[in-house]
Formats: C-alpha cells, sequence, structure tokens
C-alpha cells in the first residue's frame, strides 16, 4: 500500500494541473467571447456606411413616412443588409431625441407589415448601457454586457453620418443570433484546457508512472534480497512441480548449487517415501487453491536428511489461475534435538518420581506395623499400676505414636494419590452414619476445647448411597478435625444436604449430589493465602506448624479423595471470621431417607448459652412437630410449669452446679429433664448428673437416638 503522503501529493498535484487547465480555458473563453464581440462591431460599422446622412434625415420618425420614397429607399437597404449572413436577426435605424434616454424607431428590415412602425419608441432604451454610450460618445457599442451572461440574441449599434450639434443622433442596430457563439467559446475553452492538459499533466502523469515503476521495482528488489538473503528455504515451482526459483538458503542447506535445482522436479528435495506419501496431499490441497503446511524430510545433495517445516502456496495469476507453488522450508533439526531432549528428561523425572512414590508407598507401610505395636504397647502400659510420673511418660509416648502413625498414614495416601493408585471401593453405607461417627469420633477433642460441636443433617440425604465409606469418613475426619484444631473458642458446625441429580443408576435410582459444609469460629484464611491451602506440604505460614503441627497434606488429599468421588472442594474465609469449608460428592442413592415420626405436640423448653445450638436444637425439635421456647439460661424459666420437657445443654464448667439449679428452680418440678453432656465431664460427675435429669445423652446427638428418648418422655 502506497503511503498516505505520496497519494496526498499526487492528488494534490492533479488539482493543481486541473486547476490551471481550468483557468487557461476560461481565460481563452474570454478572448474568444472579445474577438466576436469585435467582429460584430466592426460588422455594425459598415452598416453605417451603407446610409446616406441626408436619406436619413429626411425621414420624419412617424407613420406617415411608410409612403415616402426615402423611406422605401432605407427599408430595401435594411432588407439587402439582412440577408448578407444568415446569423443576422435584424437591421433597423434609430433616432433619438430630445427628451433624454428616448430613442424611436426610423426603419428596419422587417418586410410591409410586420416589425416596427417609424416613430415607435426604442424598449428599454434608457436601461440599455451601451444604446446610452453611442448617444454619449459616437462611437460603436454593444447593447448587451457579454463577461457574465450570454443571450440568444445580441445587438450593436454604430452611428450614422456626421453629428451636427444641437440635432438627433442616427444609429444602426445590427440584431444577431448568438448561438454559433456559444459553440466557438467552448470549443476555445476546451482547447486551452486541453493545452495545458497536454502541457502539464501528460508529462506529470508520465513521471508518476515511471516513480510508481521505480518504486515497484525498488520493493521488488528490496523482496526478492530479502528472499534470497533469508535463511529460510524458499522455493517457487509451477504446476507441475519443476522448480523455477530457488534462494540462496536452499542451496546453503541441501548443498544443491542452484543449476542442479533449477528445471528439476521438487522430489529431488524430497526422499522417495516423503515424495510418496505426502505428494498427492500437497498437490491436491495446492490444486485446489489450500495452504499445505507440515513436517517433512528434505534430502541433501550428499544423501543425508534432515526434519523440517514446511508451508506450500499457490498463487494465482491475473485470471485468476493457479500458476505457481510457493514454499518455505526452515530446518528444524535443533528444535527437534530439544524436543528430544527434554522428552528424555521427562521420562526420567516421571521414572524417578514414580520411585520416589514407591520408596515413600513401601516406607509409610513398613512404618506403620512398629508404630502400632509402640502405641498399643504404650495404652497396655498405662492400664498396669504405675506411678504419676511413669504415667505421664507412657501417655506421652502413646500420643507422639499417634501423631507419628496419623503423619504415616497421610504420606502413605499422598504417594498413593500422587502415583495414580488410589483406588475407591463403592459399598452401601448410611450418609448419617457416616457423618456421626466422624464427628463423634473428634467429640472429645473438641470437648477439650471447650467448643460446641454441632451436626445437621437434611431429611432429603438418602438413607443408603453407594459411596466409599471410608474415604468419605477419611475427608469429613479432615475437615472437622482442622475446624477443631484452628478454632480456640465458639463451635464447629456440620451440614449435610442431597439434592437429585440427572441420570440413572444400573437399577433406575436418579444419582444424588451430597453436599457437606463445615463452618468454624476460628482463626480464619487470609485471602492472599487461600491458594496455598490444597498445595501439599504447604501451611499457611511457619508459625502455623509450629503452633498447631501437621505436614500440610491434609487438605491436597482431602480434594484429591472428594475429585476422585466426582466432586471438588471449596473454601470460604477471612483472617479473623472463621471459615467454611465446602465439599460435594456424586453417589447412587440405593434407598430413599425414612423420615422419623411426628411427636405429640407438646411444649418443650431448651435452655442453652450458645446461640447457634439452640436454633438448631429448636430447629430440630420443631421439625418433629413439637412447640419450643428458647432460653439462654435456667433464669429465664418461668417458675410456674409451662412445659413437659426440658432440654438442657450441659457445659463442662458449670455441670456440677445443674442438680442443685434443677432442685430449687420451681418451674423445673415434676418436669422431665434431658441433659446433653459432652463427653470430656467425668464419669463420676456424669453419674450424679445422671440421677438429676431423666436422660442424659452424649454430644453430639444422633437424631434417631435423641427421636427414641423423647417418643419415650412424652408418651410416659
Amino acid at each position: 500500500m502506497r503511503p498516505f503522503w505520496s497519494i496526498f501529493r499526487t492528488v494534490a498535484a492533479w488539482l493543481l494541473i486541473a486547476t490551471l487547465a481550468g483557468v487557461a480555458g476560461w481565460r481563452q473563453v474570454q478572448q474568444q467571447q472579445r474577438a466576436l464581440a469585435q467582429q460584430l462591431l466592426d460588422r455594425a460599422a459598415h452598416c453605417a456606411v451603407a446610409f446616406i446622412a441626408e436619406d436619413v434625415r429626411a425621414l420624419r420618425g412617424t407613420p406617415g413616412d411608410l409612403d415616402s420614397v426615402n423611406y422605401r429607399s432605407v427599408k430595401d437597404r435594411l432588407q439587402r443588409l439582412h440577408v448578407v449572413t444568415d446569423t443576422v436577426r435584424s437591421v433597423f435605424l434609430l433616432r433619438s431625441t430630445f427628451e433624454p434616454g428616448w430613442v424611436i424607431y426610423l426603419a428596419d428590415s422587417a418586410h410591409a407589415g410586420t416589425g416596427f412602425r417609424p416613430g415607435d419608441e426604442y424598449p428599454g432604451a434608457a436601461t440599455a448601457p451601451g444604446l446610452q454610450a453611442i448617444l454619449r460618445d459616437q462611437r460603436p457599442q454593444i447593447g448587451d454586457i457579454l463577461l457574465t451572461t450570454l443571450p440568444s440574441r445580441i445587438t450593436a449599434f454604430a452611428p450614422v453620418g456626421d453629428t451636427v450639434a444641437g440635432a438627433p443622433r442616427h444609429l444602426v442596430g445590427l440584431e444577431v443570433d448568438v448561438s454559433h457563439w456559444r459553440l466557438a467559446m467552448v470549443q476555445a475553452g476546451l482547447t486551452g484546457f486541453a493545452f495545458v492538459l497536454l502541457l502539464l499533466g501528460v508529462p506529470f502523469g508520465i513521471w508518476s508512472f515511471l516513480s510508481r515503476e521505480r518504486d515497484f521495482n525498488r520493493e521488488i528488489r528490496r523482496l526478492s534480497a530479502a528472499i534470497q538473503q533469508s535463511h529460510s528455504m524458499v522455493v517457487i515451482t509451477d504446476v507441475n512441480r519443476i522448480v523455477e526459483y530457488a534462494n540462496d538458503g536452499c542451496t546453503a542447506a541441501t548443498g544443491y548449487h542452484i543449476n542442479e535445482l533449477l528445471g528439476q522436479p521438487l522430489r529431488q528435495l524430497l526422499p522417495v517415501d516423503v515424495d510418496e506419501v505426502q505428494r498427492a496431499e500437497l498437490h491436491e490441497r495446492l490444486l485446489n487453491g489450500e495452504r499445505w503446511q507440515g513436517e517433512l524430510s528434505i534430502r541433501c545433495r550428499n544423501g543425508d536428511m534432515f526434519p523440517a517445516r514446511a508451508v506450500f502456496s499457490p498463487v494465482r495469476n491475473r485470471s485468476g489461475r493457479i500458476a505457481n507453488f510457493v514454499g518455505v522450508i526452515d530446518n528444524i533439526s535443533e528444535q527437534k534435538a530439544a524436543e528430544n531432549a527434554i522428552r528424555d528428561a521427562r521420562d526420567q523425572a516421571e521414572s524417578a518420581d514414580r520411585a520416589k512414590g514407591e520408596f515413600l508407598a513401601v516406607m509409610s507401610h513398613e512404618l506403620r506395623t512398629p508404630l502400632n505395636g509402640i502405641i498399643g504397647f504404650a495404652a497396655l502400659l498405662q492400664d498396669t499400676a504405675l506411678t504419676s510420673e511413669q504415667s505421664d511418660y507412657t501417655e506421652t509416648i502413646r500420643k507422639s505414636g499417634g501423631a507419628l502413625l496419623a503423619l504415616t498414614n497421610e504420606l502413605l495416601d499422598y504417594s498413593r494419590i500422587d502415583a495414580g493408585r488410589m483406588r475407591l471401593d463403592p459399598q452401601a453405607c448410611s450418609p448419617r452414619q457416616i457423618v456421626e461417627e466422624a464427628v463423634e469420633l473428634l467429640s472429645a477433642r473438641a470437648a477439650e476445647k471447650n467448643l460446641e460441636l454441632l451436626v445437621t443433617v437434611s431429611s432429603a440425604v438418602p438413607e443408603h448411597v453407594l459411596a466409599d465409606p471410608g474415604r468419605l469418613r477419611q475427608v469429613l475426619v479432615n475437615l472437622v478435625g482442622n475446624a477443631i484444631k484452628f478454632t480456640p473458642a465458639g463451635e464447629v458446625e456440620v451440614d449435610v444436604t442431597a439434592t437429585p441429580r440427572e441420570g440413572a443408576t444400573s437399577n433406575g435410582d436418579p444419582r444424588v449430589r451430597l453436599e457437606v459444609t463445615v463452618r468454624d469460629t476460628g482463626v480464619g484464611i487470609p485471602l492472599e493465602k487461600q491458594d496455598r491451602l490444597f498445595t501439599p506440604f504447604s501451611q499457611i505460614d511457619a508459625s502455623t506448624t509450629r503452633k498447631y503441627g501437621g505436614a500440610g497434606l491434609g487438605l491436597a488429599i482431602t480434594r484429591s479423595l472428594v475429585r476422585l468421588m466426582e466432586g471438588d472442594i471449596e473454601v470460604m474465609s477471612a483472617s479473623g471470621t472463621g471459615s467454611v469449608f465446602r465439599f460435594h460428592i456424586l453417589a447412587d442413592q440405593l434407598e430413599a431417607n425414612c423420615p422419623l415420626a411426628p411427636l405429640p405436640a407438646k411444649r418443650v423448653a431448651v435452655i442453652s448459652s450458645n446461640r447457634r445450638a439452640r436454633t438448631l436444637y429448636a430447629g430440630l425439635l420443631e421439625g418433629w412437630g413439637l412447640v419450643v421456647t428458647p432460653y439462654a439460661n435456667l433464669a429465664q424459666l418461668p417458675v410456674q410449669r409451662e412445659h413437659d420437657v426440658l432440654l438442657i445443654d450441659v457445659l463442662v464448667r458449670d455441670a456440677a452446679l445443674w442438680p442443685s439449679l434443677l432442685r430449687e428452680h420451681p418451674g423445673c418440678a415434676a418436669v422431665p429433664a434431658v441433659g446433653l453432656a459432652a463427653v470430656s465431664i467425668p464419669p463420676l460427675l456424669r453419674d450424679e448428673l445422671r440421677r438429676s435429669f431423666r436422660a442424659l445423652l452424649k454430644k453430639p446427638l444422633r437424631d434417631s437416638l435423641f427421636h427414641a428418648v423423647l417418643q419415650k418422655l412424652l408418651r410416659d
């Protein structure tokens, strides 16, 4: 594409040439107009010579002149002047009067009975500049202005005879048709325009053409030099694949001389097998006007071959037919060598990684046997008669062994996952039971930190599904264990829901999506560090490892297990606001949930200092048909009996006070009370509490057991 400035200069030059040609044409029109006007004036003067002043003066300028001999003589002469040339439309005599601007006809060349009569006023005499000028200075004049417009006819005036001072002036008027003037002026204008156009335009056009040719040839030479000096091989063939051009890069890469390639078939550069395999496809696509690209082998003059990447494109002539093929070929020997080196390095790395995983799996497996022995004998040793100091040492051995066993199990699981050998063992299981068992397993750790451990299982969760119970339990234990570990105070809540999924299993039951949410009120996780949560051997920072321990494998293993179960896991948290871990898995529903039977519409008081626990227990009881009133403490309970059952959340710190509180509060008299006690309450205190409560249930609650206890109390 030509530069904008070059196009602008060319257009400006042509506009200037056109302007100059237009000015020249206009000047020629003006000159031709003046020449024609002068010819008309000369003819009017010649007509004036044909009249004798005495004969003209003898005319009176009245209708009475029509019968005079002088009038007939003058009219005859006017008629003869009229027929001298076919462009004359009328010839007439005029006389000025003593009244300024008043001019009358004396005679004209019209036939008798037509035209003007002697004495008729000449129309527009007072406003005709040419007529007034000749009356003033007695020189021939044009009666109309020619510089701006050109009328259909023009009148020229010339004086007759000598002028006598004080006498009227006599004029000859010659009116001609100017249609031939227009043609003459157009020809003159075109002649001037064409002259300048030929004088300037043709040389400039030739110069422009030569300049474009020079620029084009310069670009061609530059392109040819670039192609010639290119390191890529550039080959041009005809439609029969006969080489017509090859650049220096081609001769340098193959060792052929240029004369050894020109006129030779392209297969000279291609091995026989490659030519046979790829020739048909390449030739067919090029003949169809498509570009072909791919990898092939190039044969050198000495018989060596090297890999190359080639692009062949068809070239069309002006008629649109394919005339040539252009190929650009690059030697990719170094790239192939680098790819092979990378492939070998990758294979070695994968082999080393597999060896590492296998070693880790074997070592983890071998470590578990002695560790189980250490933990087991430490537990047996604690059951023997030991001093308090020996008991502390034994407990330290047991806890240390348990921590090391947990780490070994994590390493074993991670090595299996990393090696791709982790397999699921789907079997019929109860999601509710798995959740309750996993939470119950961690209840002692939560009770040691005085944390409220809450569980909610939606009624939509199926009774039995086809899933791997061990791996699902492992995921739950990891998430709930982490929540307890990083929560200094408050509560940890587990919520389980289920939604149907499209699709059918082998027995026709729909698949379900089990979704588990673990919330805590712990330290939280900064947003900028959450991307490190699921990275193996990674924790939030070094202080986390020092304070809480762990190898940073739990969440990485958890995500891998969840994805094996066709699900995923996400986290929502912020520093200081607690964390929410939510994961889902897909499972085949085997048995739908059987909701627990509604209970009698009795009144139940829920007493708990934990707001979240009160809300959870109240929602559970209302779902069973009971009328629930929540209280933050026993002091809010009315002194009159208004409830049929009391549900009391017994915390460790005030467990010893509840027997006396129940005896002293009037509202508790003769009302059965159900206590919800943490597992960390000592056995002796638990026995005392059983005497004060109608039933004492262990937290976290199992819904089926809780429902059965309430049903029995309300029935009694």
